[in-house]
């Protein structure tokens, strides 16, 4: 028990130690979700920029509170979260444009990015969006 504890510190320690050497470290930006669309795609292009499909989805949390879990008894509570979601691949983007409408199903696969833009009243606003890679399935 001690000497895995030891080892895994060395570890963390030896890739810190390498980090500041220059050396780059993987790491994982990966999100999945399931849940329904809430609009028709839209394709957007900004000026000399790739044309981008944009539609958001929902996902749903449930849960029981009150009296017990056990007997199933209390209230079911629920909170929807939306997903703004961007395609920017070729083949994918042009396919969800296509094919994906507002009710349908769908499971994305992607990253996690945030960002920040101007609106059109020259707000600065932060977004977060799920940049879609290998999949959209409905």
């Amino acid at each position: 028990m001690f000497r895995s504890a030891a080892a895994l510190v060395l570890r963390q320690s030896v890739r810190f130690q390498s980090s500041e050497a220059g050396i780059l470290e993987r790491s994982v930006n990966r999100v999945q979700i399931l849940g329904r669309v809430g609009q028709d795609p839209v394709m957007r292009q900004a000026e000399s920029k790739n044309p981008v499909t944009i539609f958001s989805v929902a996902t749903n949390e449930m849960w029981r509170a009150g009296e017990s879990e056990i007997y199933q008894s209390g209230d079911i509570n629920q909170k929807t979260t939306w997903h703004r979601v961007s395609v920017f691949r070729p083949g994918l983007r042009d396919v969800a444009y296509q094919y994906i409408k507002k009710g349908v199903r769908v499971y994305v696969e992607g990253k996690i990015d945030y960002g920040e833009y101007t609106d059109k009243n020259n707000v600065r606003r932060q977004a977060t969006t799920i940049i879609a890679g290998k999949e959209i399935l409905d």
